[in-house]
């Protein structure tokens, strides 16, 4: 738990140095409401539902589970992407930042629901972790969103991108060590 309190919190830190605040509230709302949207209706990732192991988690109706890093965690992957990215692709430099947290998501399936069990699949599909194709497409649309809200003006100059690219970095590896060692939780 320490480790990923720690490891999110970096990432936002990292996020929070090259975006206004308005954007980075943005995310977060984003995130907490494709989540909340996603645990009662399944879209747009699939359905599934959240364990009390990622704590801490605020009930929700209906017997739901919210953990309170879950917008924290969307800022980190999905603006990590954007500001790593920044404006490097032009006017579609959202497309590919979504399509990058869409990618590090896939990586990161097996260690959250196997090794981790913060959340488990309702229909399990055929990608990593069991996840639905859908949730592929929702991490993807989601993000790219999210990238937009991010998204510089030109001539800002970003100061926090190499940082954020370090910080994604360093939790893959978190990612990588925990699903090679199942002894170690996060």
């Amino acid at each position: 738990v320490v480790a990923a309190i720690a490891t999110i919190g970096l990432g936002c830190w990292a996020v929070g140095r090259w975006v206004r605040w308005p954007a980075l509230v943005g995310v977060l709302v984003l995130g907490i409401a494709a989540e909340v949207c996603g645990i009662y209706t399944g879209l747009p990732f699939g359905r599934y539902e959240y364990t009390r192991a990622w704590i801490p988690v605020i009930g929700l109706p209906a017997g739901k589970s919210f953990p309170l890093q879950l917008p924290f965690a969307w800022l980190l992957i999905a603006g990590g992407c954007s500001v790593a990215l920044g404006n490097r692709l032009g006017r579609a430099s959202f497309v590919f930042a979504g399509l990058a947290a869409a990618l590090i998501d896939l990586l990161m399936e097996p260690v959250m629901v196997a090794r981790l069990g913060y959340w488990k699949w309702l229909e399990p599909g055929p990608l990593p972790g069991g996840a639905p194709v859908l949730n592929f497409i929702g991490w993807w649309l989601v993000s790219a969103v999210a990238a937009l809200l991010l998204a510089r003006k030109r001539g800002d100059e970003p100061k926090g991108e190499s940082d954020a690219a370090a910080v994604l970095v360093g939790y893959l590896a978190l990612m990588a060590v925990v699903y090679l060692f199942p002894a170690i939780k996060a």
